[in-house]
């Protein structure tokens, strides 16, 4: 455990908009906590008081579901608390997700109601149509615009469609027997292929009777993208850095009621948002823990927002796939210790499994079980005891054997996880002079007390997530740099160092590449889709959203075609197939060292910190970089930059953290990929076709010159990301 530190060093201050604008320096934690674990609890603890109030609408509500993911960036050096700025990413409405409730619904009702269209709209009421605003999964929420989608215009926009599966030739009557027959066999549910008869049914429809339907279902989109421009106060560019206070009355806009809406959880952003980024000054508190020669700076990021996940092994892997897909500098995990004991262990071996996927990126899983004060409280109440009630006196007898019984359960969970990477806290925290806790551990003659009372404490959570960001900064510097370096660029929104890929240096590489993903049948029929019968509608939304962070998605289903796809996997073992290190890069001659941003002062500086000894620079000459074309003074310096990094880059874990992340955008990070299969995905065709569209597309990218230009830029902006890190832009 580090020294505590007493003193802050004065460092130059910035406005929260400029602290965002130097976001990508920021070391980035990403926090993964289960239904109850603390999650928000530890949220509530790194906001300052100031911005904390507006937030807190999600926090603690168990009913949370799709709040906006939220990227939490805290800087100390932001001038005041009460300032803070947002940066909202958007993405492209697809009405995909809500036409999936309303065929399940319209399906429904149209067999309850005789297959008679007249009938089937009468019975499509107000607590009907609530099922279509609020789903029971939760995939969306629509009440808070209710006002702006009446059910009268709903029924008048699909009132045509139904009539005209009404008198459909065959009837849906006779389809669904020979539907029945199909699948006798596998003894599907009736009303499973009543749902699907319907759905063809409609998809058969002439698309003059669907498109009043698909103009309302796109108005939607329209109504909460106007109604975010009216909270944000814009009429132009959402992805704007805004800047705001916490007080009204202030040169910054006033930003609570902002704040407080997106972080609403049954607000209709989600639809539109992909995610945001709220920076502020962290609690007074954290930042007296941290080094008082670095200033406090980190990004906690939230994959889910603050939505809650389940106590299981699917949730539990999922999330920290989710994790591990963000490019993470490191992983915080969250379990709490009032789950049942087989659940946590069976939790501890999933999360041991995806562990020795992050150690192979370089990637640190800190675990913290949380809700020890009840799990004492829950073993003190069951001692011999004078009355029903708890007493101080109960707390005092026993809370040495309560910690020992806790900590020998504890034990067995670390035996299956990192023993340094896991670690037991309270995360709820009362005044010491009213937790009898406390009280009990302070009458305990013994120097245990000390380690055991700091875990009831806030410091112990601070010491704890200073810890982190201390081992995750010295896992990404060179091995000889203990603290990162203060820089002054020409352009604090751009990179100190760039690095660039020269593609036409390997373009025979490349093109293997290419040649692998459009022309190996093997590569090719794992990521089309062959199978003869129709794709589940739901299949394929769940497919769009594991794309989307990452994830592969594998279907059983006994009526409809199955599918396993896994588009960065594919492409991740593609590209370390075929580049296999970094040395094949800088050998080519492909990488190139660009310091544009950077005066001579600075990348000398820069050059001495880095290479103390002049152990890798010595010979400078030796490995020409291919971005100079003369070896004047400046020329020297890039070239003494460029060789420290190809040797920063030998670290086989910053390769794999790269590929990684080169095969996520390759897969969908990348904004010309990403639009193109968001286009195809936000169509009005069939679930079915959007998803056969959505691959045969992703073959006809592969092919193109611009996907080999894509990947020489993604692995050096990937790599550029990674080796700015180091620095702190001031």
């Amino acid at each position: 455990m580090r020294k505590e530190r007493r003193e802050k060093r004065n460092f130059n201050l910035l406005t929260s908009k400029q602290a965002l604008e130097r976001m990508k320096s920021a070391q980035t934690i990403v926090v993964v906590g289960p239904t109850s674990s603390g999650k928000s609890t530890l949220i509530y603890a790194l906001v300052n008081q100031h911005i904390i109030g507006f937030i807190s609408t999600g926090i603690g509500d168990k009913c949370q579901t799709t709040i906006i993911p939220c990227n939490f960036l805290f800087d100390e050096r932001i001038n005041e608390d009460k300032y803070f700025s947002l940066r909202i990413r958007t993405k492209k409405f697809t009405g995909k997700v809500i036409h999936l409730e309303i065929m399940e619904m319209l399906a429904n009702q149209f067999t309850m109601n005789g297959m008679c269209a007249e009938d089937t709209l009468d019975a499509i009421d107000e607590k009907t149509f609530k099922f279509i605003l609020e789903p029971k999964n939760s995939a969306y929420h629509l009440d808070k615009i209710a006002d702006m989608i009446p059910i009268k215009e709903f029924k008048k926009v699909i009132a045509d469609s139904l009539s005209e599966l009404e008198k459909a030739e065959p009837s849906f009557i006779e389809r669904v027997n020979i539907k029945k027959k199909e699948y006798q066999k596998q003894k599907v549910l009736i009303s499973i292929i009543r749902k699907m008869v319907f759905e063809e049914m409609w998809d058969e429809l002439d698309s003059s009777f669907k498109e009043e339907y698909y103009n309302w279902l796109k108005s939607i989109g329209d109504k909460i993208t106007d109604r975010l421009s009216k909270l944000m106060g814009t009429s132009d560019n959402l992805e704007n850095i805004n800047e705001y206070s916490a007080e009204k009355d202030d040169i910054c806009s006033y930003g609570g009621t902002i704040l407080r809406t997106l972080f609403d959880p049954f607000q209709p952003f989600s639809l539109i948002v992909e995610d945001m980024v709220l920076a502020c000054r962290p609690r007074h508190e954290l930042i007296e823990k941290a080094d008082e020669n670095v200033p406090l700076r980190f990004c906690l990021r939230d994959t889910m927002g603050l939505n809650q996940i389940d106590m299981d092994n699917n949730s539990i892997k999922d999330a920290l796939d989710i994790a591990l897909n963000c490019s993470p500098d490191s992983i915080l995990l969250l379990m709490s210790l009032e789950e049942r004991e087989d659940v946590i262990v069976n939790s501890c071996e999933v999360i041991n499994e995806k562990i020795g996927k992050a150690q192979k990126l370089d990637i640190p899983v800190n675990v913290i079980f949380t809700k020890a004060d009840r799990i004492i409280t829950n073993i003190i109440s069951k001692f011999e005891k004078e009355t029903l009630e708890l007493t101080q006196l109960d707390y005092d007898k026993n809370i040495t054997e309560a910690i020992a019984i806790m900590e020998n359960s504890i034990q067995k969970y670390k035996s299956i996880l990192p023993q340094e990477s896991t670690t037991w806290l309270s995360i709820r925290y009362k005044e010491e002079k009213i937790d009898p806790i406390q009280i009990a551990l302070h009458k305990i003659d013994s120097i245990e007390f000390l380690k055991w009372l700091i875990k009831f404490k806030p410091e112990g959570l601070y010491q704890k997530i200073g810890d982190i960001i201390h081992d995750t900064q010295q896992r990404i510097l060179p091995n000889d740099m203990t603290n990162p370096l203060f820089v002054t660029v020409k352009h604090p929104e751009k990179p100190a160092v760039k690095i660039e890929i020269n593609g036409d240096v390997i373009s025979d590489i490349f093109k293997q590449i290419q040649i692998r993903l459009t022309e190996d049948k093997a590569i090719v029929n794992g990521y089309l889709i062959t199978s003869k019968y129709a794709i589940n509608g739901r299949s394929v939304v769940a497919y769009y959203n594991k794309l989307q962070h990452g994830q592969g998605h594998t279907t059983r289903a006994k009526v409809y075609g199955n599918f396993s796809i896994n588009m960065k996997r594919m492409l991740n073992n593609i590209l370390c197939q075929l580049v296999p290190n970094f040395a094949i890069l800088y050998n080519s001659g492909a990488v190139g060292t660009v310091i544009d941003n950077l005066d001579e002062r600075e990348v000398n500086r820069i050059v001495e910190i880095m290479d103390l000894n002049r152990v890798i620079t010595k010979h400078v000459c030796s490995d020409l970089n291919p971005a100079l074309f003369d070896f004047t003074p400046q020329a020297s310096m890039t070239q003494q930059l460029h060789i420290l990094f190809k040797d920063y880059f030998r670290d086989t874990g910053k390769y794999y953290m790269v590929m990684d992340k080169v095969a996520f955008n390759l897969s969908y990070g990348n904004s010309k990929i990403q639009d193109i299969i968001d286009t195809i995905y936000a169509k009005y065709i069939s679930y079915d076709a959007t998803i056969r569209k959505m691959q045969e597309t992703y073959k006809e990218i592969f092919a193109t010159k611009d996907f080999a230009d894509i990947i020489a830029e993604e692995i050096g902006n990937a790599m550029t990301d990674l080796i700015n890190k180091m620095f702190i832009i001031i």
